[in-house]
């Protein structure tokens, strides 16, 4: 099965804006087949769009380039293995913390940050400024 997880904004207008040259890509490699469609929507700026954002859209590419270098990994030790390569570390109450449903919206707009640097850099992996959610 082949998956495709991306990220758009419904406008003023109420219509939905997504990277459509992705999509159309992913409409010709899978020609025939049936599609399954989620659509979840959250205020901007929430701590719901930033986990949503990470954990429906972030950790599945993550996952997938993973998989082209040759490393495979669940999507939950994805998420685990991103927290531990951040570089400042994450710690509340004196407990290190370990995935990102433990960040709070400011953690996770660090966290997204550097994501975004670090997934460009070694994985050739898009993530959006965390300041545009």
């Amino acid at each position: 099965m082949d998956i495709l997880s991306e990220s758009g904004i419904i406008t003023d207008n109420g219509q939905l804006r997504l990277p459509m040259d992705r999509l159309n890509a992913f409409f010709a490699a899978n020609k025939g087949k049936r599609v399954v469609v989620r659509f979840e929507a959250a205020a901007p700026g929430s701590t719901a769009l930033q986990q949503a954002y990470y954990y429906n859209y972030v950790i599945p590419c993550v996952v997938e380039a993973l998989r082209e270098q040759g490393t495979r990994k669940s999507e939950d030790a994805t998420d685990r293995w991103l927290i531990s390569q951040y570089p400042g570390g994450f710690r509340y109450d004196g407990a290190e913390q370990h995935v990102a449903r433990q960040l709070t919206t400011t953690q996770m707009s660090d966290f997204l940050d550097w994501l975004k640097q670090y997934a460009a850099e070694n994985l050739y992996v898009y993530i959006e400024d965390p300041r545009t959610l």
